[in-house]
């Protein structure tokens, strides 16, 4: 159990990571310093990490029973 609430914690910082390089990229992208091609595909990466991390996330907390 100890280790899957570890798991649950690297998923939550790896999400958090992942929000601050999509708000990162928006920046990017505002300020014209990445083509609209690059700024999709890019956000298209990561939001695909983030439904995958939201999926685990998910599994977890339902083993977790939280």
């Amino acid at each position: 159990m100890g280790e899957m609430k570890r798991t649950k914690a690297d998923l939550e910082r790896a999400k958090e990571a992942l929000l601050k390089e999509l708000e990162r990229l928006e920046e990017l992208k505002a300020k014209g310093e990445i083509s609209e091609e690059e700024y999709a595909k890019k956000r298209g990466d990561i939001e695909r990490k983030l439904v995958e991390i939201m999926d685990r996330l998910a599994q977890l907390k339902f083993l977790l029973g939280s």
